[in-house]
């Protein structure tokens, strides 16, 4: 249900365009059925040939009267065949044979404009050609010679300076090597001076539409180039760029040539010529790689042919007429081409019945292409060769439009393959990573419910052994000392009263604390408060704020509260003190508790080397334990017991 409303906002986004495209279709078409109206298309002409040696300028003005030699009528569209020969050309110090070629064209009386354009839409010299209005100058082509920019349609004011008037002859004059061929379409005289809507759909189908789309080819590849660069194990992306830079030097020739080139003829000639042979190498490879699958005769025969025809028409036979003139890219083209075709048609139907046979739907689309845009070369070379009309436009630019279509549409589906393969890796990662923490977690639970039953056990063990070794063993000697009649109702008392503190003090030691030991020294003024009270013996407290011990847990808060019960339990038995102070203070990083009485000293280091005082041993076993220290201080004055514990836990020796 939520997708129907989704498709009609699509559609809601889209019909306002298609809508204005149709307009603009209707108005295109309206304006060119006028204007077909309006223009004169010029279907008769007179030519006349001047054969000659080298290239001349064309002169400033021409008259047709002072041209010699027979005009002949002629139909346009008119077309002159190349005079090759595989035989040596004559030699001449003015250069190669050559023929200008003169139109000479009648124009029609424009009675409703004062104002007129010439368009040609396709003329093919061998060199420059150039346009004349009753003998006057109008146009003249600045580029190279040979490679002039003859795919480029003519647009000519007629009445472009001020006071000119319709001519009533044009004259076109053409000049080319007898070796290659020429021609030149019927004509059309346009009303005013705008370019006419003829001259810029062919401008734009036969030149701009073939730049741009080279161009964008080009720059994905060049993308293509760096990424190749990064991962260099994947061959597809240099084969792509090696595909591209190939397709934009080929499709040269269709739109340049409008200014001078760079290159000289020859060598512009050569790339022009040879980066079709190095385009259908490189396609050929690229669908080497779809396929997985390589011929090697085909390989070297591919590579072979590629090679051989590139050295062969290298333009650096100057010193040698002959070779000079077989070597030549332009002239041998036609030759080439037919030898081209054959090439890439046996390359093209072989990698498609291979892409076929490995269910490669990539590699047959491109292959099949591929076939198709040579038997559009076979169109182009016919159209080279004036075998066809030569009013007609090249496929193969087109046909190239579509296989860089192609190329982008292969590697588009190879990255997005690619994303849905990381999607899906990382949706199965994802799910085991699920998977895997529960299982960690599940095991980090048991774990930790046996650590709990661990800890109790330990826990249970250690206050069943402190009350075996206490408080039980306290019991058994006031238990046999009532049977045997030893002790006095006072002294069984006194030792309940010490039972019972230490089961308070086993049970305190149970109690959270959080490292604070100002919290359990105050639970052991709590319990032993009293106690000294009934004695007569005063409590001062001088306890002052210490740091947070980390490692204060139950069962090392039992073992300090043991220790000072014991100092207090000493002083209390052995002494006849009145008075007892208990105090903190922090030295460097210990605390540092001390409990001082003002009974009568003693020795204490006498007392633990004769093996007395089983008190004072308890505490120094208890001590080590948790990593703390004791000392005494004794005069006749009283005794000072201190106990040092260390503040973090690192300082805790175990």
């Amino acid at each position: 249900m939520s997708s129907r409303p989704a498709r009609r906002v699509e559609v809601h986004r889209w019909w306002p365009l298609l809508f204005g495209l149709a307009l603009a279709l209707c108005a295109v078409m309206t304006h060119a059925s006028v204007h077909a109206q309006e223009a004169l298309h010029v279907i008769q002409a007179e030519v006349l040939a001047v054969e000659g040696y080298g290239f001349s300028r064309p002169p400033y003005f021409a008259d047709e009267v002072e041209l010699r030699g027979m005009w002949i009528p002629v139909e346009l569209p008119h077309t002159l065949r190349p005079a090759f020969s595989l035989t040596a050309a004559p030699l001449s110090e003015l250069g190669p044979p050559t023929v200008v070629t003169w139109y000479r064209v009648r124009v029609p009386s424009l009675s409703r404009s004062n104002a007129a354009s010439l368009y040609i839409p396709r003329w093919k010299p061998g060199g420059q050609i150039a346009v004349y209005g009753d003998g006057r100058l109008l146009y003249q082509s600045h580029a190279n010679l040979l490679w002039n920019g003859s795919n480029l349609p003519i647009w000519v004011p007629l009445t472009e300076t001020a006071g000119a008037a319709v001519p009533s002859t044009l004259l076109i004059r053409m000049e080319r090597l007898r070796a290659t061929g020429g021609g030149i379409s019927s004509v059309w005289i346009n009303p005013g001076e705008a370019p006419p809507w003829r001259y810029r759909v062919r401008a734009f189908l036969q030149a701009q539409l073939p730049a741009m789309s080279s161009a964008a080819f080009l720059a994905v590849g060049i993308f293509s180039l760096f990424v190749w660069l990064k991962r260099r194990h994947e061959t597809l992306y240099v084969l792509f760029f090696s595909v591209s830079l190939t397709s934009y030097l080929r499709t040269l020739h269709y739109y340049v040539g409008s200014e001078r080139l760079p290159i000289s003829d020859d060598w512009f000639g050569w790339l022009t010529v040879n980066s079709l042979f190095w385009l259908i190498a490189s396609i050929h490879l690229f669908l080497n790689y779809l396929h997985k699958s390589r011929h090697r005769w085909l390989d070297a025969c591919v590579l072979g042919i590629t090679a051989l025809t590139g050295i062969v028409t290298l333009p650096i036979y100057d010193g040698v007429p002959y070779l000079q003139t077989l070597a030549n890219a332009t002239v041998l083209a036609p030759i080439a081409y037919v030898l081209l075709l054959a090439m890439g048609l046996s390359a093209f139907i072989l990698a498609f019945k291979r892409s076929y046979e490995v269910r490669s739907s990539d590699g047959m689309l491109l292959a099949g292409w591929s076939a198709l845009g040579v038997m559009c070369g076979v169109y182009d070379w016919l159209l080279q060769n004036n075998y066809v009309d030569i009013e007609g436009a090249y496929l193969g630019s087109h046909a190239g439009i579509g296989a860089c279509s192609l190329f982008l549409y292969i590697m588009f589906r190879r990255y997005v393959g690619a994303i849905a393969d990381v999607e899906n890796l990382n949706a199965s990662l994802e799910s085991r990573l699920k998977a895997r923490e529960a299982e960690l977690n599940a095991n980090h639970e048991r774990l930790r419910e046996i650590q709990q039953l661990q800890i109790l056990s330990q826990e249970r063990q250690r206050l069943m052994q402190d009350m075996h070794d206490g408080m039980g063993s306290s019991l058994t000697t006031a238990l046999r000392a009532v049977e045997f009649g030893r002790m006095s109702e006072a002294e069984v008392a006194q030792i309940l009263k010490g039972c019972i503190d230490d089961l308070k003090l086993a049970i305190d030691s149970m109690e959270p604390v959080d490292s604070d030991l100002l919290l359990l020294l105050a639970t052991l003024r709590f319990r032993l408060g009293p106690r000294l009270e009934s004695t007569g013996i005063a409590l001062r407290w001088k306890v002052t704020s210490v740091p947070a011990l980390d490692w204060l847990d139950p069962k090392n808060a039992l073992h300090i509260l043991r220790i000072l019960q014991e100092a207090f339990t000493n002083i209390i038995k052995h002494t006849r003190a009145t008075e007892i102070c208990v105090a903190t203070e922090t030295r460097d990083d210990q605390v540092i508790v001390s409990v001082t009485d003002n009974g009568p000293g003693f020795n204490a280091t006498q007392e633990l080397e004769q093996g007395g005082g089983k008190g004072l041993s308890n505490q120094m076993r208890r001590a080590q334990a948790i990593g703390a220290e004791v000392s005494w201080v004794s005069s006749e004055q009283g005794t000072s017991f201190a106990l040092r514990l260390p503040i973090s836990r690192e300082k805790l020796i175990v």
